[in-house]
């Protein structure tokens, strides 16, 4: 593959992630400060379709643009194409989704004629345009690309290795004014070496217990993370509104990884002989 070609998908990528970055500020400002009370789309069950999607659009777009990254500074992963475009659907998917949730919500119970009303009508519609233009980027980058079947049996140790591209790479270009050891310690790093100790966790081995750890770790976080909002108004409902915030997160990561891990590259395809995008 060519270099040009190569650097277009790099650019699409990147842009992608900068709209699932801009997508993810959309839906945490506007569920606070002025908008807090006029934000019909900030309640559930609207609300509640946008937090799995922000969170999906996100993870997945930072992954596919450290794998777009990777591509370019080492052509050899050409194999991960197919993976890179996936996620870029994956992260659209997810954006229109949670839009099209938010119009749903606006269409039930209208914003307010008010200056903030107002704002948040602008907003949704740029949101809309922004959504509209990475597809079109992406189908334009893609169409006349050739992308081969990924292999069939990654991991989430082979996402972890994707990811430490963002680190890698930038550490290599910086190598001249860092210690050369660090440079050699970021170079032979990977996720066997990260997990060398608690082999019971490695992905590589297995990755349905790593995805379960991974679940509690987030539900956790999540139900830590809802403590910003003010505390519960007794200890009886601290704890179950914490049991939902853990257990929904739990079992939203084990879905997620068993509907989209396979497509995604991040755990073995149930089906090895699917060859479609």
């Amino acid at each position: 593959m060519d270099k040009e070609t190569i650097l277009r998908v790099h650019r699409v990528t990147a842009l992608i992630t900068l709209a699932a970055i801009t997508f993810c500020l959309f839906f945490q400002l506007n569920k606070g400060g002025p908008f807090r009370n006029i934000n019909s789309f900030a309640e559930d069950p609207y609300d509640a379709v946008g937090s799995f999607a922000v969170q999906g659009a996100l993870l997945i777009s930072i992954l596919s643009y450290a794998r777009a990254l990777r591509l370019r500074d080492a052509p050899a992963q050409y194999a991960k194409m197919r993976l890179i475009l996936r996620g870029n659907i994956f992260v659209l998917g997810a954006i229109l989704l949670t839009l099209v949730a938010d119009a749903i919500a606006v269409i039930v119970h209208p914003l307010p004629w008010s200056h903030w009303g107002i704002v948040l009508r602008i907003e949704l519609g740029l949101m809309f345009l922004l959504f509209g233009i990475c597809v079109i980027a992406l189908t334009l980058v893609f169409r006349r690309i050739h992308t081969d079947a990924p292999a069939h049996d990654l991991t989430p140790a082979d996402g972890i290795d994707d990811l430490w591209t963002l680190v890698r790479v930038p550490v290599t270009k910086s190598s001249l004014i860092l210690p050369h050891t660090l440079v050699e310690w970021v170079m032979r790093f990977n996720s066997d070496l990260l997990f060398a100790k608690v082999q019971w966790l490695n992905p590589r081995i297995h990755p349905w217990r790593f995805a379960c750890i991974l679940g509690l770790l987030a539900g956790v976080g999540l139900a830590l993370a809802q403590l910003q909002e003010g505390l519960p108004p007794s200890l009886n409902i601290g704890l179950i509104l914490a049991g939902i915030f853990i257990f929904g997160e739990f079992g939203a990561i084990l879905v997620g990884f068993a509907i989209f891990g396979g497509y995604l590259g991040l755990r073995s395809s149930f089906n090895p002989n699917t060859q479609n995008c």
